[in-house]
């Protein structure tokens, strides 16, 4: 589009030294606005002036710092595989794509290297060898002391353009001053420090990427297409409209189409947010992104590539990534207030003295990054690391500081609050099977007999829901009796024959397939319904005899969480989820959340985000699924279920708990208020001693060579007192009482202490 223009570069692809080159060099044609590489999908991502330069330019320069005529624009393929958004990990300067190689850490590295090794030098031939050393500008000292803060002074000007004043600019002028006054050495103090700061930074950060990238589970570049009555496998990108692909159990849906034959069970949870497996079959649609469970179909594409439903999500998702504003860190804004007192206080020394030399020196005391590269960034390096060892895994320093802010945190449910798996909540034993009294104990028996019924039939069932029904008789105690007839029905149910009776297990479908009237117990499948639960019919030679309902289990740290978060200062907690609204309702109430928004698809997700964020609020997105990742790079901050959710929800989310244990949420969120305040002491502890300084400076009481040893002793006070973030532990959770308890509370054999009683007959 005007302004925009995206590049395919093929040998891009898992090449960090040319996706490093490429944005070095684009971003240094005139016009050029933004540049943005994505080494994984091969692509490169230009905004530009048009009154400045054209598409052709950007392309003929595309082309020559990649070596290759193969650079064409992605808007003009018409299939083909489609880009990966460009991940949030890639954002800024550097690429994170950590299975190709790609390191920010090693440019850091050099620099800190070459300034570490001209001050060893400098040491060896001045204390060891007691020669003298020249520091004058022309001097090979001085050379190299300006040519090292060259970088900082094409920092200053990319900032200075944006409307920003950093430190840069300040350090930048110090070093160089430094050099004309002959104090060379002092100028290589400042920019060891700088650099060993940023190197610190890199690491941290850049390891935390390296173990995001570790959870990312690439989709499948092959599939299965029928050509001539034969399965032939064939990649994902090759695929064109028309074709029929054979998807087998556990294999993702690449493709969007109509299923011509076969059957399977289809987990849609990735796209819509519904847990439960959806029976699909001839005539049915599936999406891109969705899995099958089980069962085989054979699926006619109508779209593939770039023009999937997911493809078109992942679009957004990139777009809102591109667009999204950036954030002013706590260290920028320290910065900025570091830079005018510097000024204010350099040109109020020169006026007052008349001494260049005094000013030179109070100068040199304000330009101390520690006061606010390694204030905050040794701060917020430690808690990364404090966080990465709970397997909490954030991807930059800014989100670690923006989600002590969020006064709004909104949940999905299944896979969030909620885990993937079904659990039995509750049996109603009906017809024969019914209770012959109102007792407790009559009802635990009744119960019994009907989950032993059950659980003899789907012995051999590996659906959720039979893992559910047999996690549950095994909690009580009761044991399967043998079944000699087993047949299992794709997206109905189980028949069994045992001890000479026909048994059925299933939904309204398979009853009607055996002719079994189930108007007996209507009444009470209505409110299951209502309350948005599963509801299975088990019938006994042609009746009736009970139901059984089952929900997603919810997480047992959920209540706790949301309470916490409201404790610490969270305004609003609000659920956005694509599953039914008597089921959403039914959570909310449960585990205390005030707001509910149910059956919305990801853009919707995506627009309450942005309605929520222009009522001035800041917004925290917790998700895991593909229908997640748009509102993930719309919030302010997104946070990713990690190893349950999606590879989309992850590349979208800026902080992933990895281990799926939502308790760190809380943890982070204390974590990041924790971190602000180390922030602002670090800073303290260095301009207290910087003000100190500057008084000595002024005064004639302190040379350059001592103001440059001034930044390395309370650079010692500024790590000490960031360490103790390492050792940070929050309180701990108390324990729900979900997660000792599966079946529903009115249920009073889930509150029994008592050992399970087994019924050895039916």
């Amino acid at each position: 589009m005007p302004g925009r223009v995206r590049l395919l570069v093929k040998p891009l692809r898992h090449n960090p030294a040319l996706a490093a080159r490429l944005e070095n060099r684009m971003g240094e044609l005139p016009g050029v606005l933004l540049v943005r590489v994505n080494v994984r999908g091969g692509s490169l991502v230009v905004r530009y002036a048009p009154d400045r330069v054209g598409e052709a330019d950007i392309a003929r320069e595309a082309h020559g710092a990649a070596g290759t005529p193969d650079t064409t624009p992605i808007s003009a393929r018409q299939g083909g595989k489609p880009p990966l958004c460009d991940s949030p990990l890639c954002r800024g300067t550097s690429c994170a794509d950590t299975r190709s190689g790609c390191d920010p850490v090693r440019p850091a590295l050099r620099r800190f290297a070459l300034i570490s090794a001209v001050m060893g030098g400098v040491f060896v031939r001045t204390t060891v060898l007691g020669l003298g050393v020249a520091q004058t500008a022309l001097s090979p000292l001085g050379l190299v002391a300006v040519a090292a803060s060259v970088p900082l002074f094409r920092r200053a000007a990319r900032q200075i353009r944006e409307r920003r004043f950093t430190l840069e600019a300040f350090l930048g002028a110090s070093c160089v001053a430094a050099v004309a006054a002959g104090e060379a050495l002092t100028a290589f103090e400042v920019l060891w420090i700088n650099s060993g700061a940023e190197l610190l930074k890199a690491w941290i950060t850049e390891r935390s990427r390296k173990s995001i990238s570790e959870i990312l589970q690439v989709t499948g570049h092959h599939t299965f297409v029928l050509v001539d009555g034969v399965e032939v496998e064939a990649e994902s990108h090759e695929l064109s409209p028309g074709d029929v692909v054979v998807l087998h159990t556990g294999e993702k849906v690449c493709v969007d189409g109509e299923i011509v034959d076969g059957q399977a069970l289809v987990d849609e949870s990735p796209i819509t947010g519904r847990p439960d497996f959806v029976h699909r079959s001839a005539g049915d649609k599936l999406l891109a992104g969705t899995f099958v469970r089980q069962g085989v179909v054979y699926v006619r594409a109508d779209e593939v590539g770039d023009r999937t439903y997911l493809a078109r999500v992942l679009r957004k998702v990139e777009d809102s990534l591109e667009n999204r504003a950036p954030i002013e860190g706590v260290a920028d804004r320290l910065a900025a207030n570091l830079v005018r007192v510097g000024f204010v206080v350099t040109g109020g020394t020169l006026l007052l003295t008349g001494s260049f030399w005094r000013a030179f020196t109070v100068m040199l005391v304000m330009a101390c990054p520690c006061a606010t590269v390694l204030a905050a960034s040794t701060a917020v390096s430690a808690a990364m690391s404090a966080a990465a060892r709970r397997n909490i895994l954030i991807k930059g320093g800014r989100y670690l500081e923006e989600v002590g802010k969020a006064d709004t945190v909104c949940f999905d449910k299944t896979g969030t609050l909620t885990t993937t798996e079904p659990e039995l909540v509750k049996i109603l034993p009906a017809g024969p099977l019914a209770p012959r009294g109102t007792a407790a104990r009559e009802m635990r028996k009744a119960e019994a007999r009907l989950l032993q019924l059950v659980v003899s039939a789907e012995v051999h069932n590996h659906h959720p829901l039979a893992q559910a029904i047999k996690s549950e008789a095994g909690r009580r105690g009761i044991d399967a009796v043998p079944h000699t007839v087993c047949e299992y029905f794709l997206g109905k149910g189980m028949r069994a024959v045992i001890t000479g009776a026909e048994v059925l297990v299933g939904n309204r479908k398979l009853m009607e397939q055996y002719g079994v009237r189930v108007g007996s117990v209507s009444a009470k499948v209505s409110p299951l319904r209502r309350e948005g639960r599963t509801v299975l019919y088990v019938a006994r030679e042609g009746d009736v005899v009970g139901l059984l309902a089952f929900d997603n289990k919810i997480r047992p740290e959920s209540v706790e969480v949301i309470s916490r978060l409201l404790r610490g200062g969270v305004r609003d907690t609000v659920l956005v989820t694509g599953d039914e609204p008597n089921a959403a309702m039914q959570l909310c109430d449960r585990i205390g959340i005030r707001d509910c928004h149910a059956s919305i698809m990801p853009e919707d997700k995506a627009a309450l985000v942005d309605s929520l964020r222009e009522q001035g609020r800041c917004v925290l997105m917790v998700g895991d699924g593909i229908n997640d990742a748009l509102a993930l790079a719309r919030a302010d901050i997104g946070v990713a279920m990690g190893a349950g959710g999606s590879e989309v929800a992850v590349e979208a989310a800026d902080i992933a708990l990895v281990n799926d244990d939502l308790a760190g949420l809380v943890y982070v969120h204390s974590l990041s208020r924790t971190t602000i305040r180390v922030v602002h002491q670090n800073f303290w502890i260095a301009t207290g001693s910087n003000l100190v300084g500057v008084v000595l400076g002024a005064a004639g009481l302190l040379s350059p060579v001592m103001a440059g040893m001034l930044h390395v002793v309370h650079s010692l006070g500024v790590l000490a007192n960031s360490s103790r973030l390492l050792r940070y532990e929050p309180p701990a959770l108390d324990g729900g009482r979900e997660a000792d308890c599966p079946m529903d509370s009115r249920t009073e054999s889930c509150l029994s202490t008592s050992q399970p009683e087994t019924i050895n007959g039916l």
